[in-house]
């Protein structure tokens, strides 16, 4: 929330965080517009709170959530049957949980445990535990995490007995794979399928007459050439 002293507290960001960034910076994203009344030099310190229920909160505002009459659904009250089978979660899912040592198939109780340890934990106590990490990543961890967690969890319903049936990996047959191979795959789907052209032989006498008018042809053509040797050959006798 922000105040008249253009300070704003992030519950994503680690306690003990703190950056200064202008709202045109803040706003400098196709996916999001700026408010007519936003002043792009106004400069706004923005401090970590590391509370994860207020993140999470925070998170689950992006989605559209309610289901309403159609049950049960996944996102924009549209209907998703309960999850079934083996999955794979590759690319942000993986690397987001990768960076927290998380995609080893531990549990969900596990995993809700490490991610609220992460969202809570001072700045510079998560320096210490990634001294090789970025200052971006570091100040994301909570953020993504949660992100991911609420698109599996609240999103496409997985919960404590679906959730082993995922797997975090990054490739798939020694390939890696993301979004976008997943989206050409979608659209090869729906490309409607074609019954194959038949196809149609000859009749058997259209073969024997073409055969026969081949075969005429390669008569006419070779008495041709012997008739123009042997006129060459007459004329080259009479001249000698």
């Amino acid at each position: 929330q922000a105040s008249s002293s253009a300070r704003i507290s992030h519950p994503c960001y680690p306690r003990g965080y703190q950056e200064n960034v202008t709202v045109a910076q803040l706003y400098d994203s196709p996916c999001v517009r700026a408010p007519s009344s936003a002043s792009p030099a106004l400069v706004l310190t923005v401090t970590g709170t590391g509370d994860p229920a207020a993140c999470g909160t925070a998170v689950q505002g992006l989605f559209n959530l309610s289901c309403g009459g159609q049950r049960p659904c996944g996102f924009n009250g549209v209907y998703q049957p309960p999850v079934r089978g083996r999955f794979f979660a590759f690319s942000g899912f993986y690397h987001t949980l990768h960076f927290l040592n998380l995609t080893g198939g531990q549990s969900l109780s596990s995993v809700n445990a490490t991610i609220g340890q992460i969202c809570t934990s001072r700045w510079e106590q998560l320096q210490e535990l990634f001294p090789r990490a970025s200052r971006t990543q570091l100040r994301d961890a909570c953020t993504a995490s949660s992100y991911s967690l609420t698109l599996l969890l609240k999103g496409y319903k997985f919960n404590h007995t679906t959730w082993p049936n995922i797997h975090f990996v990054r490739q798939v047959a020694n390939t890696d794979v993301g979004w976008a191979l997943g989206y050409m795959l979608n659209l090869t789907n729906m490309i409607p399928s074609e019954p194959p052209a038949a196809v149609t032989g000859l009749p058997s006498c259209s073969w024997i007459a073409a055969t026969v008018l081949l075969a005429i042809m390669l008569i006419l053509t070779f008495c041709l050439l012997t008739a123009t040797c042997c006129h060459r050959s007459s004329s080259s006798y009479e001249h000698l």
